[in-house]
C-alpha cells in the first residue's frame, strides 16, 4: 500500500468520528512515519506493513478519543502517535539488524559453497569414469535392443507375411474349387470332379494347417518377448 492510499484509507474511517484538526494531525504525523521510512530506503509497503491494518489504526484513535479522560484529545493523539513512532522506528532497527545477520549468513554459506566445489572437483575424475561406463552400457543396450527389433520386423514381415500370403493362397484356391464344382459335374468326367473336389478340400486344408502354424509362430513369439522384457527388468 502506498503512502497517498494508507492516508486516504486511514482519513476515511476517521472522518466520522473526529474532527477536521484531530484527523490533520493524525494524517501529518503518519505522513512524517514514512517520509522517515523512504530516507532509510524502505519501500512504502514495508512500512504500511510495519504500520499495521489502517482500520485497527482508526478503530484504536476512536475508541481512545471517545471516552471520557483526564488527559484532552490532543494529549492522547501525542501519545499515541509517540508510542507509534517509537514502536516503528524499533520495528527499523530490528529489520537492519536481521538484514545484516543474513548478510553474514549469505557470506558463509558462499564461503562453504567454495569449500566444497574444491572438494567436488577432486572427485571429478571417477565421476567422468563412471559415466563412461554408464554410456557404454546404454549403448550395449541399445544395440542389443535394436537386434531384438530386427529380428522381430524379420519375422513380421518375411516369416508371417509369407504364412499369410500361402493361407491366403490356398483358400482363394479352394473356394474356386468349390465354385467350379457344378461345371465340373456337368462338362467333365465323374473321375475328374471328384479330383476337383478334392484339390478344394486339400486346399482348404492346408490353409488351415498354415493359419495354425501362424498362430503357434505368434505365441512362441509373444512368450519370446515376455521373456527379454523379464531379463532387461531384472537388470
Amino acid at each position: 500500500m502506498t503512502k497517498e492510499s494508507y492516508l486516504q484509507a486511514l482519513e476515511n474511517l476517521l472522518k466520522k468520528h473526529l474532527s477536521k484538526s484531530e484527523i490533520n494531525d493524525i494524517l501529518r504525523d503518519y505522513g512524517e512515519y514514512f517520509d522517515d521510512g523512504r530516507r532509510q530506503n524502505k519501500t512504502d509497503t514495508e512500512i504500511s506493513a510495519k504500520l499495521g491494518d489502517p482500520e485497527i489504526i482508526a478503530q484504536q484513535f476512536i475508541e481512545e478519543l471517545g471516552t471520557d479522560n483526564k488527559e484532552s484529545k490532543t494529549e492522547i493523539i501525542d501519545q499515541m502517535l509517540h508510542s507509534v513512532k517509537e514502536g516503528t522506528e524499533k520495528a527499523f532497527t530490528t529489520l537492519k539488524k536481521e538484514t545484516t545477520k543474513t548478510l553474514h549468513h549469505a557470506s558463509d554459506k558462499m564461503a562453504s559453497a567454495r569449500q566444497f566445489e574444491k572438494q567436488s572437483s577432486s572427485n571429478l575424475k571417477s565421476g567422468i569414469q563412471k559415466s563412461t561406463s554408464t554410456i557404454f552400457s546404454i549403448l550395449k543396450s541399445i544395440f542389443v535392443f535394436g537386434m531384438f527389433a530386427f529380428l522381430q520386423l524379420f519375422f513380421t514381415i518375411f516369416v508371417y507375411g509369407f504364412c499369410i500370403g500361402a493361407a491366403v493362397f490356398f483358400v482363394c484356391c479352394g473356394m474356386a474349387g468349390i465354385l467350379c464344382l457344378g461345371f465340373s459335374l456337368t462338362f467333365l468326367p465323374h473321375v475328374l470332379s471328384l479330383s476337383v473336389i478334392f484339390a478344394s478340400v486339400a486346399m482348404l486344408a492346408l490353409a488351415l494347417l498354415i493359419i495354425l502354424l501362424t498362430i503357434f509362430i505368434i505365441k512362441l513369439n509373444i512368450r519370446l518377448i515376455k521373456n527379454y522384457l523379464l531379463k532387461n527388468d531384472v537388470k
